[in-house]
């Protein structure tokens, strides 16, 4: 049975685990497309399938998913800053394969291709996007024309189990065990920005939870080492 000690010590560390995530989300309250990280546990059936005797006291069982709820929408006027109003992600073209964001502050490379800010390729259904000039026209379903022309279609993946996406940091997230799946029912908005759904008031108040609640942890790790110290004291005067 784990002692009062242990005990402590893994609500210390959880705490500084979800400390961690509400101080990337506060870091993030103004990036547009950001999705806050939110602390799950791993459910206490799957330790018992796993053929766990006691519950796992030495490490923490704590892993970040995010919160895929919509952020709001924010007016820019760019015809090249896009964002969904729908479930789903953009695809971009990774180093290492293909990767999400919500985040659509787009923009043309020398080349004419349409890229995100770190320079990675906006997929389109049919392949990178290349355009003629910066003033395409996209419609709600995410077809971009320059002109008449309908020249390229965004390619929008939503995810079965959007809280299960890997964050890559700078807005990108992997898919993971997230499981991808067609978007038939698009809703882009072009010359929009999607701000980031972190609510800084909600993540201060928590901070503050945690703060008081690590804070008391480490009191009963000081009062039983007091404990201790007394005991061995006690047991060397025999």
């Amino acid at each position: 049975m784990p002692s009062a000690l242990e005990i402590a010590a893994r609500i210390m560390g959880d705490d500084l685990y979800r400390l961690n995530l509400v101080s990337q989300n506060l870091a993030n309250a103004t990036t547009a497309g950001y999705k806050r990280s939110v602390a799950v546990a791993t459910p206490f059936s799957e330790h018992l399938q796993a053929g766990e005797k006691t519950f796992p006291v030495s490490s923490s069982v704590l892993s970040a998913a995010i919160d895929p709820r919509q952020g709001a929408l924010i007016q820019t006027g760019n015809a090249l800053d896009l964002a969904l109003e729908s479930a789903g992600f953009f695809e971009l073209a990774g180093a290492e394969g293909p990767v999400y964001s919500r985040q659509g502050a787009f923009h043309l490379d020398s080349g004419g291709r349409l890229v995100n800010q770190n320079g990675l390729a906006v997929m389109g259904v049919s392949g990178e996007i290349l355009l003629n000039g910066g003033q395409p026209r996209i419609d709600g379903q995410g077809r971009v024309f320059e002109g008449d022309q309908l020249v390229a279609q965004l390619k929008v993946v939503r995810f079965a189990n959007p809280a299960a996406l890997a964050p890559l940091g700078a807005g990108l997230y992997r898919a993971g065990a997230a499981g991808d799946t067609d978007l038939d029912a698009l809703q882009v908005r072009q010359g929009f920005l999607e701000a980031s759904n972190v609510a800084s008031l909600n993540e201060m108040i928590a901070m503050i939870g945690l703060a008081r609640r690590f804070e008391s942890a480490q009191r009963v790790v000081q009062n039983y080492d007091g404990m201790l110290g007394t005991a061995i004291q006690k047991l060397g005067e025999f």
